[in-house]
């Protein structure tokens, strides 16, 4: 990797306590047991509270990545706050969450990278970081699905969870972010958007052609993950775990039919008890492998965020 950028040096997470299981949608919507988990991946899905808003999730995420980091919320000079699902969007929702952590001296701003922008975030802050505009950077990624979700919607009802995760990046004497390789594909922006309200709805829910999102990410995203080792001029050999957006668990079984790393990379499923968070799902999905001693510090890990928009990213990093 090149030198001169950040690093990751703290991974924190917030899930509520809530949860949907598949089980609980089979009945709702008249399937066959074990239908929505077979089709998914996904055995439950993490759902907010009431009191579980943006900001307090959020916050509780970037408390314990602070910690594990070991940097002071007052020594952060920049907070970026990813969103997917965030209906207040005359706000500023970074400039909320650095009153409420007591990053007082940090700036801030949104991000929306649909699932990618958690992974956009990580690209942002390594070059403000590489640009000597900062050093101690938090990248805070949180969803609230369900409050753009149609609960009478099974094809995204099935699918959507609700959490936060967040990083710390800090300047240091070698790269730990590789360079990101990332793009969009406008004509895609259909397949995942907002449907006009229903009547009586509170809200525009969102609308997904789930068959043609996963036709059109399944076969583009490999090749995405292997422009990102090349970019950072590694192979699978110093790789030690794949860890893409956690979408829809065959989605994913399909991008390692394809990609075919060696048995020794953990490849990351959190959907199977989280869901799909959107842009929080990939830092969950590090917490749970840094967490059950899968993966160590120190080791590389090859990120692969793809969503909404339609957009993507991918890198390389090293594992705080």
């Amino acid at each position: 990797m090149a030198r001169g950028a950040g690093r990751l040096t703290g991974i924190g997470v917030y899930r509520p306590g809530g949860l949907l299981t598949s089980a609980e949608l089979d009945t709702r919507f008249g399937h066959e047991d074990g239908y929505i988990e077979q089709i998914t991946g996904i055995r439950t899905r993490l759902k907010a509270d009431p009191d579980d808003t943006f900001v307090e999730m959020a916050a509780q995420a970037a408390d314990k990545a602070l910690a594990h980091a070991g940097v002071l919320a007052e020594d952060l000079d920049c907070v970026l706050f990813s969103s997917a699902s965030s209906v207040g969007q005359a706000s500023c929702r970074a400039a909320s969450l650095t009153h409420r952590i007591g990053a007082g001296r940090a700036g801030g701003f949104d991000v929306n990278g649909g699932c990618a922008g958690f992974s956009y975030g990580l690209t942002l802050a390594s070059g403000l970081i590489a640009a000597q505009q900062a050093r101690q950077i938090l990248v805070v990624a949180a969803e609230r699905l369900s409050d753009i979700t149609d609960p009478d919607d099974c094809a995204t009802v099935m699918v959507f969870g609700d959490a936060a995760g967040a990083a710390v990046v800090s300047a240091a004497d070698h790269a730990g972010i590789g360079p990101a390789v990332w793009g969009t594909h406008g004509p895609g922006e259909p397949w995942m958007t907002s449907a006009p309200p229903k009547p009586g709805a509170p809200r525009p829910y969102m609308h997904m052609d789930g068959t043609r999102v996963v036709r059109w990410f399944g076969s583009h995203m490999p090749q995405v993950a292997r422009d990102a080792l090349d970019a950072a001029g590694l192979t699978w050999d110093d790789i030690a775990a794949f860890v893409p957006h956690q979408c829809n668990g065959r989605l994913i079984d399909a991008m390692v039919r394809r990609l075919r790393p060696p048995e020794h990379v953990a490849v990351a499923r959190s959907i199977v008890t989280d869901g799909n968070t959107s842009s929080a799902s990939i830092p969950l999905a590090l917490e749970s492998l840094l967490a059950s001693a899968t993966v160590r510090p120190g080791d590389k890990a090859l990120l692969l965020g793809f969503g909404a928009g339609l957009t993507w990213c991918a890198q390389v990093v090293e594992l705080p």
